[in-house]
């Protein structure tokens, strides 16, 4: 969507070959100026590449990569520079130092931060950035491609009816919690939905040894809004989840949400009781309870929590995102 708006040339640095997420080269190969790496950031080479694009708006992805940081740093008065982040607010010791020494660190390498929501937004302004350095909105999905689901739902008379987890297979996913929620629910309903899991990583042996939970391996972007079609509820149980964008296709998809109160994305796309329920953080009983509860509600009521869904997907669109992008950093630029 950015590479789409007029006026707007693109050069992309990322990393490559990450082993939980091997997505496809193809993903990424219609991107003509780009910088990939491996295991750390040429800052010389990358640096190089920036002088000769001579950018006038820098989006780095975190504040932890030195590389991104000496970029940043070496264009300072001569680019906008924005860290996209998706931190919350936990008030964890590493970032109450975060805020005592940002005016040193982060603001001098960064004119305004780009955050996921509101529990983000939180945390930003901790961190010293007023209002209009804030901007929203930094994750979004491939929304037409998964709306379209949502769309081939409404025309038909039948419904999927399984769950499905989309993520990797390591423990901050929850996955101990959703194999013994899932288990319980298996036992306790008398025809129950068979659970999808599409994935990468260490722990799919805990997927693969459970009854009724299919292993499905890594899903490419391009093939998951088929996948999603052949379900209708997604659950994301995880203990760590700054934000969660499966949340977000699934809503596109016209899918209810299950998920813990530690994915960030509940904030905005979950209505408890409304498009899906949101359950404590490691708590398998009350994940079991809800997994019930939907699969104990009409085909009616279910197609009511997926149109709903729908609904609050429309929040986030690449289109609205590169707009965000554009708007703003031309405003930042203004007023320096």
């Amino acid at each position: 969507a950015l590479a789409a708006t007029e006026g707007v040339e693109l050069f992309v640095a990322n990393i490559q070959g990450v082993k939980d997420a091997p997505f496809d080269e193809s993903t990424f190969s219609w991107i003509e100026n780009r910088y990939q790496w491996e295991n750390r950031v040429d800052e010389d080479e990358l640096i190089s590449r920036l002088e000769c694009f001579q950018p006038d708006v820098i989006l780095a992805s975190g504040w932890h990569n030195s590389g991104y940081r000496m970029a940043l740093k070496y264009f300072e008065g001569r680019a906008i520079r924005i860290f996209a982040m998706d931190n919350q607010w936990l008030g964890k010791p590493r970032q109450w130092m975060g805020i005592m020494t940002a005016r040193f660190y982060l603001h001098s390498i960064c004119d305004a931060l780009f955050v996921a929501g509101e529990r983000q937004a939180v945390f930003a302004h901790k961190l010293g950035f007023s209002e209009k350095k804030i901007l929203r909105g930094v994750y979004s999905c491939d929304h037409e491609k998964f709306v379209k689901i949502h769309f081939e739902r409404e025309k038909s008379l039948s419904e999927a009816r399984s769950f499905v987890f989309v993520g990797r297979l390591v423990p901050e996913k929850g996955l101990d919690v959703l194999a013994n929620a899932y288990s319980r629910y298996r036992k306790t309903a008398s025809d129950p939905w068979p659970l999808k899991c599409y994935g990468n990583g260490h722990l799919k042996h805990l997927i693969k040894s459970s009854e009724g939970i299919e292993y499905k391996g890594f899903c490419q972007p391009d093939a998951l809004p088929n996948e999603l079609s052949m379900a209708n509820c997604l659950i994301l149980p995880s203990s760590v989840e700054p934000w969660g964008l499966v949340v977000h296709e699934a809503a596109a998809a016209g899918m209810a949400v299950i998920v813990s109160d530690a994915v960030g994305a509940s904030v905005h796309l979950v209505q408890d009781g409304y498009n899906g329920y949101i359950v404590e953080t490691g708590d398998a009983d009350g994940l079991t309870r809800a997994i019930l509860r939907y699969s104990s509600l009409s085909q009616k009521e279910r197609r009511i929590m997926g149109e709903n869904s729908y609904l609050m997907s429309l929040q986030f669109t690449p289109k609205r995102w590169a707009n965000t992008l554009v708007t703003n950093a031309g405003e930042l630029a203004a007023n320096q």
